[in-house]
């Protein structure tokens, strides 16, 4: 079973390496295995000074240390041995130092992957869409693309990485013991390997079971941590904080439990490896006392196997781990071939550098759109927009407002129909190019936890950020007073999620960065919902200033008067276009009804 895990997984890891990757894990290979003959010799050196301190006259009894003797051309007995101390202590040395380079290779290599995979699922997953994260959990999104990179490259590839140096090492030893006395690694099997065998087949199906429970359990208690923290304001208004706490606590209980006995798991092989060694070693000694006549082959035999057993002992024990834990995050590479399996069946869409003009107008033609063939949200929408027009769009909750505003976002593609900017039909080759000429004000804005500067030049690093041009696009928003107020003006840090901002301060932030990004067409959804009467004037009225700038702008809203300066508002009903309507004509029906 371990050898069709471990043969498996080399394969599995190999077919979702990239090419680079595959010739780095080849070089790594050959730098474990270099590592392992490193390791052998280090025990080999260390033989001849044990020999030499256990048996008298080992110098010139020995066929080895004699011949070394001889042809360096030694007189002295003592100036040998003190030159064969200082000789074993720099080549252990050098040894070691060799081997935390190799350990120093092997660890970039993992981290390497760990960057690669984690870089990779973040793009993976912002090719999914907008329906996607609409659907799916966040916290399970989050943990895929940081901590199963990190536990697949620092737990199963590195465990992987252990078990083939750390069996190498055996087998070497192994074979050395081999070549000094068949007999001995008889012992090691009788005693060793039946005891490996069952510690691992005991101990392999819970560990990867504890590893799937809490692979599924941290994204729970992340969840909660995450839902009590930013619902603070709710929670205590609602004294809920003992079910919250509750929650934690439960998940965090059955955590704890679950790492506790992995903690045993992993501690209990080294603890009877090394009573089977230990009863090896005894049988070790028996054998020789009762079968060899020859008492200075019984030291050396005793020799090399107690340093064998130091060696090995260690070595069987991380053997054992690196099998748990390569059974154990399974899951890991489960979830990174399926998304690898996912990527090759969808070919990646090209990205076109063609810059859209729009000098004229932009035209919604037929437009059609369900969610997963339903009921139709959107019916043959036709709609022109002429350059600098404002355009209002009302309808109640479901008539279709959202979807439409997501689909000329890029968000979502219409089932039927199409959007074109100045006879350039907009397509997945050209969004992006299309999706520069907008800016975006949402009813919530998303702000980031840094200065106003850098949430104005979202997505821009600080070094890079035209501050002249920040302080037009605040100046436009009405928000350039506010900010020069403050003790660091436009450096001044906003808090998480704009905490120290008011929501009118949070939609002029959004303004100020559609603006700063040079965009042509502004649209705002709900942007006025949540703000109060006097809030949502001001707003309107930096609106105005906007379109006399010449940008275009469609605004949907509830509050009708948020469109107090649209050209034209349409109203949708059922995903049609109910009516045209006009301010004045709008505001006569509201009055009249």
């Amino acid at each position: 079973m371990s050898r069709n895990i471990i043969f498996s997984t080399i394969q599995r890891i190999y077919n979702i390496l990239p090419p680079s990757f595959r010739k780095q894990s080849l070089w790594v290979m050959v730098l474990l295995f270099l590592n392992s003959i490193l390791e052998l010799l280090g025990l080999a050196a260390i033989f001849p000074i044990i020999t030499i301190m256990l048996q008298e006259n080992a110098v010139t009894e020995s066929k080895y240390l004699s011949m070394a003797y001889n042809i360096l051309g030694f007189t002295s007995i003592k100036a040998f041995i003190v030159s064969l101390a200082v000789f074993v202590l720099v080549f252990i040395i050098l040894k070691n130092i060799a081997s935390l380079l190799i350990i120093r290779k092997q660890a970039s290599y993992t981290l390497s992957l760990y960057k690669y995979f984690s870089s990779h699922l973040f793009s993976y997953y912002y090719r999914k869409g907008f329906l996607f994260f609409k659907s799916n959990n966040p916290n399970k999104i989050t943990r895929n693309i940081n901590s199963i990179p990190s536990e697949f490259s620092n737990s199963l590839v590195s465990n992987l990485l252990n078990f083939i140096n750390e069996l190498l090492i055996l087998i070497l030893i192994v074979i050395g013991i081999l070549l000094y006395d068949p007999l001995v690694i008889v012992l090691l099997l009788v005693f060793v390997v039946p005891i490996f065998g069952i510690l691992y087949r005991s101990v392999k199906n819970k560990a990867s079971s504890i590893q799937n429970e809490l692979n599924e359990l941290n994204p729970k208690i992340g969840k909660n941590m995450f839902q009590s923290i930013y619902g603070y304001v709710d929670v205590q208004m609602t004294n809920t904080e003992l079910y919250f706490k509750k929650i934690h606590d439960t998940y965090l209980h059955r955590a704890t439990l679950l790492k506790a006995k992995d903690k045993v798991i992993q501690q209990a092989p080294t603890k009877v490896i090394e009573s089977a060694m230990i009863a090896a070693i005894v049988l070790v000694a028996l054998y020789g006392t009762l079968f060899l006549e020859n008492q200075s082959h019984l030291t050396g035999l005793l020799t090399i196997f107690a340093l064998a057993a130091y060696r090995v002992l260690p070595s069987v024990n991380r053997l054992m781990i690196a099998l748990i834990g390569i059974k154990g995050y399974q899951y890991t590479l489960e979830v990174i071939t399926q998304i690898n399996q996912e990527e090759v069946k969808e070919a990646a869409v090209p990205v076109s550098e063609q810059i859209i003009p729009f000098q004229n107008e932009i035209k919604i033609s037929d437009l059609s759109f369900a969610y997963d063939n339903k009921k139709p949200v959107l019916q043959h929408i036709n709609l022109s927009i002429p350059i600098g027009a404002s355009i209002g769009i009302i309808g109640r909750s479901g008539s279709g407002k959202s979807t439409l505003i997501n689909i000329l976002l890029g968000f979502l593609y219409p089932k039927e129909g199409y959007i074109s900017v100045d006879d350039t039909v907009v397509t997945p080759d050209n969004l992006q190019s299309f999706r520069k000429l907008i800016g975006y004000v949402q009813q919530d804005v998303y702000v980031l936890d840094a200065t106003i500067a850098e949430n104005v030049a979202f997505g821009i690093p600080a070094s890079e950020i035209d501050l002249s041009k920040v302080e037009h696009a605040l100046k436009s928003a009405s928000m350039l007073t506010f900010a020069s107020q403050l003790p660091n003006g436009i450096h001044t840090r906003i808090g998480d999620r704009g905490s120290l901002l008011s929501g009118g301060q949070k939609q002029r932030i959004g303004i100020a960065r559609a603006i700063y990004s040079g965009a042509k067409i502004l649209v705002f959804d709900e942007a006025t919902s949540a703000l109060d009467t006097q809030t949502e004037i001001e707003i309107t009225e930096s609106i105005k200033a906007l379109s006399e700038e010449n940008i275009t702008m469609l605004i949907i809203a509830h509050r009708y008067t948020t469109l107090k300066y649209c050209n034209a508002i349409i109203e949708l009903e059922n995903g049609l276009v109910k009516q045209v309507h006009s301010y004045d004509s709008l505001s006569e029906k509201a009055l009249s009804s």
